[in-house]
C-alpha cells in the first residue's frame, strides 16, 4: 500500500509578472514558502502552465492520472501529454525559475505574466490571455454558476 500524501498546498490570489530575457520569472513570496527550493512544472489544460510542489504532483499522478484504465487510449495519450510536458525546476536563491521557451510559448507568455494560485497548484499565465479569459462574459460569476447548474442536472 503506498504512504499516504498528507497535502497542505493551498494556492490563492493572483500575481502580476515579468519574465526576463533569459525565461527566468520570480516565483511570488507568498507562495515560494510552500514549493520550497524544487516543483514541478508542467503544461496545462488551456494555455497556461501548472507548477506543483513535489508532494502535489505525485498525488495528481498516482490519485487523479492513475485512475484511468490503461486499456483506453484516450487516457493513455493524456497521460502522456503530462508525463513528456512536465519537468522539475528548482527555485533560486532570487525566488526564480527558469521555463524552457516551449513553455513560454504554450502558455502565450510575452513579457507580462500573471501566477495565480489555484488551491493545490500554481497557474501561470501571459497577461494577455488571463486578462481576455477573465473579462470575458463566460467569466461573470453568475453566468458561471448557471453554466454549472445546468451541467449538473444533464448528468
Amino acid at each position: 500500500m503506498a504512504p499516504q500524501v498528507v497535502r497542505h498546498s493551498m494556492f490563492r490570489g493572483n500575481y502580476a509578472n515579468l519574465i526576463d530575457e533569459k525565461g527566468r520569472c520570480i516565483i511570488p513570496a507568498k507562495f515560494r514558502h510552500e514549493l520550497g527550493t524544487q516543483c514541478v512544472l508542467a503544461k496545462g489544460l488551456d494555455d497556461c502552465l501548472y507548477l506543483y510542489t513535489d508532494a502535489e504532483w505525485q498525488h495528481f499522478m498516482n490519485e487523479y492520472l492513475g485512475s484511468f484504465s490503461d486499456e483506453d487510449e484516450k487516457a493513455h495519450d493524456f497521460r502522456l501529454f503530462f508525463y513528456a510536458n512536465s519537468k522539475e525546476c528548482d527555485i533560486d536563491r532570487q525566488g526564480r525559475i527558469t521555463l524552457p521557451q516551449d513553455y513560454i510559448k504554450y502558455a502565450g507568455i510575452r513579457r507580462e505574466m500573471v501566477n495565480v494560485g489555484f488551491g493545490n497548484r500554481i497557474e501561470i499565465w501571459g497577461k494577455e490571455i488571463f486578462d481576455g479569459k477573465m473579462s470575458s462574459h463566460e467569466m461573470k460569476p453568475r453566468n458561471l454558476l448557471r453554466k454549472m447548474r445546468e451541467n449538473r442536472e444533464q448528468t
